[in-house]
């Protein structure tokens, strides 16, 4: 694929595209017990991406360089001479903290080595930028850095024009159809889906209600729900479809971090939403809590369904106020500006490169 094919080459300046080779990958993975660093950091880097990348910064001279991810930090981090902002966007550490919960057995001492060393790294490259931002305000309070608290809660933003029963007239609500979405190889998102399929459905006392699981990627694990009573899509076209067919959406997540976008679409769409207390604890503190429905237990998300399922005026009442909520607290207007002054103050406070070359720029 070309850079220039690529739906962002519209709307960027330049744009450039680093293929990583396999074997590289798996040969730097291998050397990974060797080293302090988190697993993944090994994984996504690459000498020759470096070069690539410190050619590209050389050739253009950012005014400012803005990182995602921790595992990306290491091919800027000691780029002292630009201001540099980095995106934690959630906790890393918790979610594979969360994750080991949940791995086989003889896996867990692997995520655990995994949640040091990562909680030890988000720390680490902290003071290695001048901006930091996360997504929520309780991502913040789990990255281990004594002044976690200058780090930017800037939340996420959805297109409501986009994501609106409106933009898709055509399509009809399903009375019984119980929706979850998302990236079905994302283990999170597995593990919700078979607690949905596996724990929920057969506590559900509404007659006729049916599962749909709709998202790329479905692992061996998602696609074996597929049933009489569960349909799974695979990629499809245009996300919001299953959006429009559903009456409910179910998000029983019991790991991860960050915010969960599919949340705020289901509510742009009108969808009232059911979710656990660890999703809704990600949600941003606003002067008017998120509509949605809580439970922790299979038993709990279950009687949200059939109570909602039940009561149509109940039902109606969360859809409009879902879409209200999502249209004054989600706009993508106000998080800009959150970004955009982060990049203005990252900016204003660069020290001198040359007074500490090849160092940790002060705090």
């Amino acid at each position: 694929m070309q850079a220039e094919s690529t739906p962002l080459a519209s709307i960027v300046r330049g744009l450039k595209i680093h293929r990583m080779s396999a074997v590289k990958r798996f040969s730097r993975l291998a050397l990974a017990p060797l080293s302090s660093r988190p697993f993944q950091v090994h994984w996504f880097y690459q000498r020759a991406a470096q070069r690539s990348l410190n050619a590209w910064v050389n050739e253009i001279q950012p005014d400012l360089i803005y990182c995602q991810l921790v595992r990306m930090a290491t091919y800027v981090q000691h780029m002292h001479h630009i201001p540099k902002v980095i995106d934690y966007m959630d906790a890393l550490s918790a979610g594979i903290a969360r994750q080991s919960r949940l791995a086989p057995r003889l896996m867990r001492w692997l995520y655990r080595i995994e949640y040091r060393r990562l909680r030890g790294f988000e720390a680490t490259v902290f003071d290695y930028f001048d901006g930091k931002t996360i997504i929520s305000g309780a991502d913040r309070k789990l990255i281990q850095h004594a002044e976690h608290h200058l780090i930017e809660v800037v939340p996420n933003g959805i297109d409501t024009e986009f994501f609106s029963r409106r933009s898709l007239p055509e399509h009809h609500r399903e009375d019984r159809v119980v929706l979850f979405s998302g990236n079905m190889s994302y283990p999170p998102n597995v593990d919700a889906a078979k607690q949905l399929v596996q724990e929920v459905l057969p506590r559900i006392k509404t007659p006729g209600v049916r599962v749909l699981i709709a998202g790329t990627d479905p692992t061996p694990d998602v696609r074996a729900l597929a049933g009489e009573h569960v349909e799974v899509t695979g990629w499809m076209e245009d996300i919001r479809s299953a959006y429009a067919r559903a009456a409910l959406f179910v998000a029983p997540l019991r790991i991860g971090t960050g915010q969960q976008n599919k949340i705020l679409e289901a509510m742009a769409m009108e969808l009232p939403c059911i979710t656990t207390q660890h999703v809704a604890s990600g949600f941003p503190k606003m002067d008017s809590a998120a509509p949605l429905h809580v439970a922790n237990s299979p038993e709990g998300l279950a009687r949200h369904v059939d109570r909602l399922l039940s009561d149509e005026n109940a039902s109606q009442t969360v859809r409009s106020l879902s879409r209200q909520w999502v249209e004054k607290h989600c706009d993508w207007s106000a998080s800009t500006e959150k970004l955009t002054d982060t990049f203005v103050h990252s900016m204003s406070n660069v020290t001198d490169s040359s007074v500490w070359p090849n160092q940790t720029p002060a705090s």
